[in-house]
């Protein structure tokens, strides 16, 4: 339920709040000043780069400055000019939380081609990532007394770090609930009447509530890779079902492996989870050293096992992962691969804004012992050791909930149809979140018959790319739901 309007808005006549967005002055991203936005490889020449200032509070559920306050958020944006003639712009709201969306990356053939000649490109930073600023950062000092901790002493520390670097009222207000105005705030700033989108992963979140949030302004969006906000409620039930798709998805790595011979995996499920725990039961006992005398330990390679079973293409480097360091060999094609897996996100914004998300609750101890448990054997070839007894975590510490569920509207409003991806095997949200979530939205929902998480507009599979790319140009068409192989 939405908060009583305050008496504030009572003389809103006589002293002014800002409610529509300013403007973003776009500049070449050749220019030198954003020369540190493309470490990788240079940016396109018609790549155009910009910021936009946005509130740090909203008033509750609105897109419209919480009054008094005069702090500011600045957006890191990009736009990549449609070929022809501009009908809109296209947001991308990418995944995480943590992940940076400047420039995004979307296939160059038939049939994104087509999108491409009508439709700028957009894609940003989200508050507190990347290019964008304030930036989260949980960093301890280098100097900070070397000392053996407990976990919890840790996210003590950790939580200590954020504060001093990031700020109080910078942490109170960085989560989703925000996200989401920062999104209708770009809507403006780019002058479309109504929002056109494509969101990936934790960003079909933000996606979805925008929907709910702002159903006037809503004219196409796809949501591939689907969070369910039911479920997004209650963080250890979502943590719970991932970790048993992450299994699901191992147990068919596994026979992969097995069929082509890529990997000592056995195609026995029970089997290869056994084999799985010995190997990082080993990596824990005696842990292996690269060539740069790095160690490699069982947490390395469950970080990098996560990243790798995500896409089915990336199953060969990960059994070259398994085949190697079971056989006492870590090569430095291997190092490459974990040296990705480590930077793949800002975990400080990943656990910031995931418990900046988090529902208010209070768990004993002993609940919190029991909830972790089951996320652990969820995931049974990870679970490789006896687990020393739950202590509390960052977000159980967190001292800023901020539910944005709280803010959902009691039913779903009037909408457009949205359009829901899922693919039939990925781990890390589930399929049947999309068939939930198309339900609730009254929208159809395209599966893919594969492994893997997010691909829309990747050029990975012509026949999604096809459904996609007609779904964005004509929106008002009626769908049903539909199924690519």
């Amino acid at each position: 339920m939405l908060k009583t309007i305050s008496l504030i808005l009572l003389i809103v006549g006589i002293i002014p709040f800002r409610c529509q967005a300013s403007s973003i002055q776009w500049e070449s991203c050749l220019n030198s000043k954003f020369h540190s936005w493309f470490n990788d490889s240079p940016p396109s020449p018609q790549l155009r780069c910009g910021f936009l200032e946005v509130p740090l509070q909203y008033k509750n559920g609105t897109s419209i400055e919480e009054y008094g306050t005069d702090k500011t958020v600045r957006l890191a944006l990009t736009l990549l000019p449609a070929k022809s003639v501009r009908k809109g712009s296209l947001v991308v709201i990418n995944g995480g939380p943590g992940m940076p969306g400047i420039n995004p990356r979307i296939d160059n053939d038939w049939p994104v081609t087509d999108l491409r000649e009508s439709w700028d490109l957009v894609g940003y930073d989200p508050r507190g990532v990347g290019q964008s600023t304030p930036r989260i950062n949980c960093t301890i000092p280098e100097n900070a007394p070397a000392a053996v901790t407990t976990q919890e002493q840790d996210a003590r520390n950790m939580l200590k770090a954020c504060i001093a670097n990031t700020g109080v009222e910078v942490l109170k207000h960085i989560g989703t609930d925000e996200a989401v105005s920062d999104v209708d705030r770009i809507r403006q700033a780019l002058g479309d009447s109504k929002l056109t989108a494509v969101a990936y992963s934790y960003g079909t979140q933000v996606a979805a509530l925008y929907a709910e949030r702002f159903p006037s302004t809503v004219r196409a969006i796809v949501l591939d890779g689907v969070v369910d906000l039911e479920e997004a409620k209650d963080d250890a039930t979502m943590q719970r079902n991932q970790a048993r798709g992450y299994q699901n998805t191992f147990e068919r790595f596994a026979v992969w492996c097995a069929e082509t011979g890529s990997c000592p995996l056995s195609s026995d499920k029970m089997l290869a989870t056994q084999q799985y725990r010995n190997l990082l039961s080993q990596l824990h006992s005696q842990p292996l050293y690269d060539a740069e005398g790095r160690q490699i330990t069982a947490n390395d390679l469950i970080s990098l096992t996560t990243s790798l079973l995500l896409w089915r293409s990336s199953w060969p480097s990960l059994a070259t992962a398994v085949r190697q360091l079971s056989a006492g060999i870590v090569s430095k094609e291997v190092s490459g691969l974990l040296d990705y897996s480590a930077s793949f996100g800002d975990t400080d914004a990943l656990s910031v804004i995931s418990c900046a998300d988090q529902s208010v609750r209070e768990f004993r101890q002993s609940e919190i012992r029991r909830q972790r448990q089951l996320i652990r054997e969820a995931f049974a070839a990870t679970n490789y050791q006896p687990q020393e007894p739950a202590s509390l975590d960052l977000c159980d510490l967190w001292p800023w909930k901020n539910n944005v569920h709280a803010k959902r509207p009691a039913h779903i409003p009037h909408l457009p149809q949205l359009l829901f991806v899922a693919q039939q095997h990925d781990p890390t949200t589930p399929w049947h979140n999309a068939r939930t979530m198309a339900t609730l939205f009254s929208s159809p929902l395209l599966t893919l018959e594969g492994d893997g998480h997010t691909l829309v507009l990747s050029g990975a599979n012509l026949c999604v790319d096809k459904t996609v790319v007609d779904y964005l140009i004509n929106p008002d068409k009626k769908r049903n739901d539909s199924v690519c192989r």
